[in-house]
């Protein structure tokens, strides 16, 4: 257990497993009071169950967060059980589609309402109440954001473009009022569902084209993520931090 950001609450939204799950992770353990903010009620308790076994203060909260309603919720909650919210970490996202000449309207309109709208309900209730006292909000982006996810379908893309230029707009607006805006980018991270959807021999071929000659883990999301919530980044704001490896230089290994 480490104190970078103790006594601070932070909200992290699709924190029941994966990814969101390590950053929640990662910011108890350094001393955050943390809400973990899920669709799956179910799975985000069992998630909470597990932090509170291991020392780490935690609480729960459904929130779709599609839903403006659902956004206020889970930042009243943050605040009436902990008295304060001080960090936002937009995780949550879905990935639905393939081809863009295959893509529903549905198809199209689910996921911006998730990747993208979601981060603009979550953020607009957390900033009237950061406004007093500060804060930072990290959107979880992706390298899809910097070109195109050769995986996933192009509303996938437009969405995650669409947090990196909000998380800019956001940075600047804000500011104001001591709130920090930054976007995470995370790679390829080998997380439970990436490794029950791959095969070995597709795994493979994705470590061969990042220079650092391995997959992401969870933890290198959260590493960062706890950065941009800490004081450590008190000066940092407006910024995308990429952590995929060197895999976005487009540098291929022939081993």
């Amino acid at each position: 257990m480490g104190s970078r950001v103790a006594d601070k609450t932070a909200i992290v939204t699709g924190a029941a497993q994966g990814i969101g799950r390590s950053i929640a992770e990662r910011l108890g353990e350094e001393g955050a009071n943390v809400v973990v903010a899920d669709v799956d009620e179910s799975s985000a308790r069992e998630t909470v169950v597990e932090f509170e076994e291991s020392g780490i203060t935690a609480s729960v909260v459904q929130c779709d967060v599609s839903s403006m309603e659902a956004a206020r919720r889970a930042v009243d909650h943050a605040v009436d059980e902990f008295g304060s919210l001080d960090v936002l970490v937009n995780n949550a996202g879905i990935s639905r589609g393939g081809r863009f000449d295959d893509l529903s309207p549905d198809e199209w309109q689910q996921v911006i309402d998730v990747n993208l709208t979601g981060v603009y309900n979550c953020s607009v209730q957390a900033a009237s109440v950061m406004a007093d006292e500060g804060g930072a909000i990290v959107n979880v982006a992706s390298i899809a954001g910097l070109n195109i996810s050769y995986q996933g379908p192009a509303n996938y893309t437009a969405s995650k473009w669409g947090v990196i230029g909000l998380t800019k707009h956001m940075a600047w607006d804000l500011s104001e009022y001591g709130i920090r805006v930054n976007a995470l980018c995370p790679g390829g991270t080998l997380t439970s569902l990436i490794e029950n959807q791959t095969t070995p021999e597709e795994r493979e071929a994705t470590r061969r084209k990042i220079p650092l000659d391995r997959w992401a883990q969870p933890e290198d999301q959260a590493d960062a993520t706890l950065y941009l919530a800490s004081d450590e980044a008190s000066y940092v704001t407006g910024t995308t931090l990429v952590v995929d490896g060197g895999m976005s230089l487009g540098v291929r290994h022939d081993v």
